[in-house]
């Protein structure tokens, strides 16, 4: 690289000189962290040829990095969203290692915070990820007033915190779009808790579809807070009784419950009732039916969210608010 005469060299210009990451460049510089004697060498051989001297705040947020950044999870989730964090946390884990960076979980509770602030006074990690938006969000609110770097997993009403998320609302208002124009005026959707976000979201974009085409839509037919098998199946005896000719699970695991009550009820998918999921996953994937539903990369999901982070642990400038796309997957249960 051919260094301009007054030019400043940035750690970014003497990571790809080097081709290592910045997270080398910048344990090079402190003397802290994992990296080989040899490339710790070259690192700095390269930087006092070149005379690059680091921003004093750079290297003082070098020298005390813990080189961990931690998923925050509520335990509740563990057992309804299985399919879901996995493949996040593949996606977060990819990104981290290529900065040197170990992943660490932290379980809360909605209503007790003591892990997460242990982590948080105890220095663990870098900066956070929540992986999940709340419309109380106690955790997002603790950790916006600790001033460690941190991102959600999904949007927030908060302009001030940095978001990753797919564009729920769009794609929720696209497929009921798809399903009104097919003829199927009388929908009956299924929700989980309100509390969260992503439900809310989901809604949102089904509402805005029924507006857009000028269809009202019948707020009977939309049971929201169902939170267990047992609610799921007493909510679909009470959309059979109302001459519904489709369902919308809001997630993938309502959607597989629908279907179990539908099967226990030998309803006949798609000749008798029509099927859909606001979210696809290997959940589904067993129907003998296949679902109609919208297809989300959870993995790019988790890596953008990592990607932001370690931007905002570095100091770089970052986007408050990244949407990522999204597909609808038109299958036989809505034929």
């Amino acid at each position: 690289m051919q260094v301009q005469e007054g030019k400043k060299l940035t750690m970014d210009d003497v990571a790809k000189e080097l081709g290592v990451s910045k997270t080398t460049v910048s344990r090079a510089v402190s003397g802290k962290g994992r990296i080989g004697e040899q490339t710790r060498q070259r690192v700095l051989e390269y930087i006092a040829q070149h005379n690059y001297k680091p921003n004093v705040m750079a290297k003082g947020l070098a020298n005390n990095r813990t080189y961990n950044i931690g998923m925050v999870l509520q335990a509740d989730l563990l057992s309804s969203d299985l399919p879901f964090f996995p493949k996040a946390l593949k996606g977060i884990s990819e990104v981290a290692a290529k900065e040197e960076y170990d992943v660490i979980m932290t379980l809360v509770d909605t209503n007790d915070l003591s892990r997460l602030v242990r982590v948080i006074e105890n220095h663990k990690v870098d900066g956070l990820i929540l992986m999940r938006t709340l419309q109380d969000d106690k955790p997002a609110e603790m950790l916006k007033k600790s001033d460690i770097p941190f991102v959600t997993m999904g949007l927030s009403d908060d302009p001030g915190i940095y978001q990753v998320d797919n564009d729920h609302v769009d794609a929720c208002r696209e497929l009921t779009s798809i399903l009104l124009l097919k003829g199927l005026k009388k929908i009956a959707v299924v929700s989980g808790d309100m509390n969260h976000v992503i439900n809310r979201k989901r809604l949102e974009g089904f509402y805005q579809a029924h507006q857009d085409l000028g269809i009202p839509y019948d707020e009977s037919l939309v049971f929201t807070d169902v939170d267990s098998e047992m609610f799921v199946a007493r909510a679909v005896d009470r959309i059979l009784m109302r001459n519904v000719n489709c369902m919308i699970g809001t997630d993938d695991l309502i959607t597989s419950l629908i279907l179990k009550k539908l099967e226990e009820e030998e309803i006949r998918i798609p000749e008798e009732m029509r099927l859909a999921s606001f979210h696809d996953s290997q959940l589904l994937k067993s129907a003998k039916t296949s679902i109609t539903a919208i297809k989300f990369n959870t993995e790019e999901l988790g890596r953008e969210a990592c990607k932001v982070l370690l931007r905002q642990i570095r100091g770089e400038e970052v986007t408050r608010i990244t949407k990522l796309s999204y597909e609808v997957a038109m299958r036989e249960s809505t034929k």
